[in-house]
């Protein structure tokens, strides 16, 4: 059976299933738990400054930089961006996350840690490039770009970098191209460091004979579990990662997520119509081409327009809905999501996973309507069932009237055991119209429906009945009516009504293809 977490009277999860709760495929925890298993990765010898100033550099400097990306001025220089991914992901991959010390590579200041005073600049300009002092600091990276020039420097902590980033996807695609390839990066070792300390975590508690809970000492040196540590304690942490999970570039999300680096958008700088005497790289005479040229790092121009505000005066927050960018985003947003519940569900305590599934189900809510259809959808959509069950009941909490009825009297071992069944869906969700008159509210009713359909069809628990066909039909024409009905103040002029219409229409047709197929499926096992 499909399963979801016990509820309480809210109807909010008050736990969180893993796997081994379950009889479907696919963990609700960042990863699934692996005993016994030997270290995957080859022992690291100790190299601090080595390890630790190449994944600094690589990723700083190299991988989505302004200057080696969309402000690159020679060919080759945007090939470095591609050697530097290279680079990382065969250091995570031989050497691992713990032993090549992402970790401590990979950690926010909040204000530059040193100065750097070289006999390549004067005392009052620091160097954009990095060229480590070893005579001064071994473990330091010096100058501006590697100290306060550099992401971690200017990223208050992580959730800003990936609120900024996601903007990007409908405000500025040349730059979302590269801030893409970080994201799918720093989820990629997010997820391995995860799994790595979770296996150390088992294999710790395997040795000590395996009785009790596991030990969560390695995971809580995860680094998620320092990121979520860097941001504010309790609610207002939670929300604040939950905004940058949810940034589209409208107004708000942009002001709370600002850019990261200064003048980040800009193109590549426009050639002097005067051309310049070819500048000569020879280290031995201290001739260093255009390396120490502030203007190679700071300058640029051909920066993209700035959205445009609506004619009457207000931000249109819903810029770039439908942009390829948004759409390419939602599965790293849901990725995050993913393991942001799963370190929740295993180092945090019960009620922060319950805001947690409360703050996240709300936003999807409040989606329009375009947006919501990708986060409901079964088809590419990398969240385990487990997760899936939890949305589905929650948002349908949000979505039908008061009156409806309540799943614990119509299905009370289902409920028990935290499942969504068959009889839940014909008797509590699938009759049902939204409660409101609006149309969009109907329609994402309507598409609730539809993904539930599919989700218990995929794992094997959607069981035809004439009674749950009925109700199918019962269903489809109630939201149809119900969306009909006059409407009277704003609710009147609503926007968006016809593509609402649109939605509701071709979900109805399809959630009959789906009770029409479900039904041949049936008279054929039948026969």
């Amino acid at each position: 059976m499909a399963m979801r977490p016990p509820t309480g009277g809210s109807s909010s999860p008050l736990s969180f299933y893993t796997a081994n709760n379950s009889d479907v495929e696919g963990s609700t925890t960042a990863s699934s738990p692996v005993q016994g298993s030997p270290c995957p990765y080859r022992d690291a010898r100790q190299l601090p400054r080595e390890l630790k100033a190449h994944c600094q550099i690589f990723l700083e400097e190299q991988l989505f930089h302004p200057v080696h990306t969309t402000r690159a001025e020679k060919p080759e220089y945007r090939q470095v961006s591609a050697l530097a991914l290279d680079y990382l992901r065969n250091l995570l991959v031989i050497a691992g996350p713990v032993n090549a010390g992402f970790r401590s590579a990979f950690q926010f200041h909040a204000s530059p840690r040193w100065k750097r005073h070289s006999r390549f600049a004067s005392p009052d300009v620091d160097s954009d490039m990095s060229d480590g002092d070893s005579d001064r600091d071994h473990d330091r990276l010096q100058g501006r770009m590697a100290n306060e020039g550099s992401l971690w420097s200017r990223g208050q902590d992580l959730w800003a970098i990936i609120g900024w980033a996601l903007n990007t996807s409908t405000l500025y695609p040349q730059r979302w191209r590269h801030w893409r390839v970080w994201l799918e990066f720093m989820l990629e070792l997010l997820e391995t460091d995860w799994i790595e300390r979770e296996r150390q975590d088992e294999a710790s508690h395997a040795a000590n004979g395996g009785e009790g809970a596991a030990p969560v000492a390695a995971r809580n040196e995860s680094m998620m579990a320092m990121y979520m540590e860097q941001s504010m304690d309790g609610h207002v942490a939670l929300r604040r990662m939950m905004k940058a999970l949810f940034a589209d570039g409208g107004s708000l999300s942009s002001s709370t997520f600002p850019e990261v680096f200064e003048k980040e958008p800009r193109g590549p700088n426009k050639a002097s119509r005067k051309r310049k005497r070819e500048q000569v790289l020879d280290l031995q005479n201290d001739k260093f081409a255009d390396y120490l040229d502030d203007d190679y790092i700071s300058s640029g121009v051909s920066e993209p327009p700035t959205p445009q505000k609506r004619r009457d005066g207000r931000d249109d927050d819903t810029t770039g809905v439908l942009s390829p960018g948004m759409t390419e985003s939602i599965g790293i947003r849901l990725k995050f999501f993913k393991l942001l519940s799963g370190v929740t569900a295993a180092l945090r305590k019960p009620r922060e996973l319950v805001t947690l599934y409360e703050d996240y189900v709300l936003a999807i809510k409040n989606l329009p309507l375009p947006l919501y259809s990708l986060y409901v959808t079964q088809r590419d959509n990398p969240l385990p069932s487990d997760i899936h069950v939890v949305l589905i009941q929650e948002l349908f909490r949000l979505l039908l009237p008061p009156f409806s009825k309540n799943p614990a009297k119509v299905d009370p071992q289902g409920e028990a055991d935290g499942r969504l069944t068959t009889l839940m869906l014909e008797c509590c969700y699938v009759p049902m119209s939204a409660n409101t008159v609006s149309l969009e509210d109907n329609a994402k009713l309507s598409l609730l429906i539809e993904s539930a359909i599919q989700l218990l069809w995929i794992c094997d628990e959607m069981e035809y009945t004439d009674s749950f066909g009925n109700a199918c039909e019962v269903g489809i024409q109630a939201r149809e009516a119900k969306a009909k009905k006059k409407r009277t103040g704003k609710a009147h002029a609503e926007s968006g009504d016809v593509s609402a219409r649109d939605v509701l229409m071709r979900s109805g047709e399809r959630i009959r293809i789906l009770v029409q197929a479900l039904k041949e499926t049936s008279f054929n096992v039948c026969d």
